[in-house]
């Protein structure tokens, strides 16, 4: 990398890492579930042994969080959806809030704002009562998690395995949002009027189906119409949740919510729903796209890019 740019080890000041996975406090991970192999290893440690320079390391969302305030230099929450829901509270001077580093592996030892999908549990009678407002059927959706082989069998209860609630991520997130429209479209498949045959055959597949369900409600199709709406309200209960705890923690009322991700892309079409129950509940919060994927970057590359900076400046 450093010759593509025409530079060499010299020209090295600092090294930032965005990195899935939970981090120690000293850079080592504490836990890495697609990687288990790198449990334990230090990679800031061995990149300073290895280049001779400072360098730092932090979870992915987290960099994303610093990405978003390198530019917009305010406090401010950033949500990232992918396949969870990831998220930081990055304050006005820049540091994270309540990380989750060295976390000792119990559920309520997270903050709702730093792992919001994995944290947040949302009441499953809540849940039935919005999948009822939007004619979609609650039990149908739970018959298609159990038979969801790709899912952990720990995101059938809630966090501290209540069996009242469901963690958020299950429904917010990329698989989520296609795990909402078969639920919604059940043996309904006038929408596939609107998609050609290899798009029907994609819509199987979480990391691309996405693209599909918001092609189909940009043409009104009423199956992801209200299959987005659902996944906006169930956004703002969720929401709700992580606010009114933050608040207490010193979060500002009205702090702006930066989302990325792909299916952040379907903002203008989950979105209202989620603004607007928000509003009725008193939180002014504006959910807004991402500043760096506006720019057409990416937010782990300059957050990755920001943590250099700090770890030369130290």
């Amino acid at each position: 990398m450093l010759q593509s740019q025409g530079k060499s080890r010299k020209d090295l000041a600092g090294i930032g890492v965005a990195s899935a996975g939970i981090l120690n406090s000293d850079g080592g991970f504490k836990l890495f579930h697609n990687r288990p192999q790198y449990n334990g290893h230090n990679l800031r440690l061995a990149l300073e042994e290895e280049f001779g320079v400072p360098a730092a390391i932090a979870n992915d969302a987290d960099a994303g969080g610093l990405a978003e305030w390198s530019v917009l230099r305010l406090e401010l929450l950033y949500w990232v959806f992918g396949g969870g829901w990831g998220g930081a509270w990055i304050d006005k001077s820049g540091e994270i809030r309540f990380p989750s580093t060295d976390w000792d592996g119990r559920d309520e030892s997270l903050h709702f704002s730093n792992e919001p999908g994995y944290a947040i549990g949302v009441d499953l009678w809540k849940l039935r009562s919005l999948f009822s407002e939007v004619g979609a059927s609650f039990e149908l959706f739970e018959r298609q998690l159990q038979e969801d082989a790709d899912l952990p069998s720990d995101s059938l209860a809630g966090p501290g395995d209540d069996t009242r609630t469901m963690r958020a991520e299950v429904i917010l997130s990329g698989p989520g949002r296609c795990r909402l429209f078969r639920a919604v479209v059940g043996n309904d498949d006038f929408y596939e009027n609107f998609l050609d045959i290899h798009e029907q055959k994609e819509l199987t597949d979480p990391a691309i189906a996405g693209e599909h369900i918001s092609k189909l409600s940009r043409m009104r199709v009423e199956s992801a119409v209200s299959t987005d709406r659902l996944y906006g309200k169930v956004l703002a209960e969720a929401s709700r949740i992580l606010l009114k705890r933050s608040e207490a923690d010193g979060l500002p009322a009205g702090t702006p919510i930066c989302l990325g991700g792909k299916p952040s892309y379907a903002l203008p079409y989950f979105g209202p729903s989620t603004q607007r129950i928000l509003g009725k509940s008193g939180f002014m919060n504006y959910l807004r796209p991402s500043v760096i994927d506006e720019r057409g970057s990416n937010a782990n590359l300059v957050g990755a890019a920001e943590l250099a900076r700090r770890a030369a400046a130290r």
